[in-house]
Order: structure tokens, then sequence, then C-alpha cells
């Protein structure tokens, strides 16, 4: 039978930080309200853009127009994700 004892040096509790900020301990946010503004404005553009690209989908006629046209779908975020990282590359050079 394995026993385990708990055995604590001062200070153990803490990771080490930079000083002026005990460790383990996050530095204080001041901008909380501007952090969740920006959280909500990207939800709410990812569900306009989900809620399009579901009424798209739900306008074909069938279960297999509708996977292909999700296939396009994909295809186009992904063929714009390709220009957007290219012109990112370009721009940090």
């Amino acid at each position: 039978m394995i026993t385990r004892t708990a055995t604590r040096t001062p200070g153990a509790h803490t990771a080490p930080g930079s000083p002026g900020i005990p460790g383990g301990e996050w530095p204080p946010c001041h901008n909380t309200g501007e952090l969740l503004a920006a959280a909500r404005r990207e939800r709410a553009r990812r569900e306009l853009t989900l809620g399009s690209i579901r009424a798209s989908l739900e306008e074909q006629p069938s279960a297999n127009s509708a996977r292909a046209a999700a296939r396009g779908w994909v295809a186009d975020v992904l063929a714009l994700a390709e220009r957007v990282a290219t012109d990112k590359t370009e721009t940090a050079r």
C-alpha cells in the first residue's frame, strides 16, 4: 500500500511572478468591459454569418444539394482564409 503524505514548503503554492505581481495570480484587467464587448461583437458576427449559411442551405431542394452547397461554402471560406493569410504574411515582411 502506498501512502502519500503532503509536505509543503512555504510559498510552494504560488508560481514566481514578475516584481509587483504576486506569483500565480493574474494581473488585474482594467478593460474587462472592452473585452466583453469585443467578445459579444464576435459572437454576433458569427451568429449572423452562420444564420446566413443556414438559410442558404435550407433553400436547397434536397439533402444532396444541401451537402454540395455546404462543400461550396467550405471551399469559399478556405480560399478566403488563404488570401487573408497570404496578405498578412506579405504585410509582416
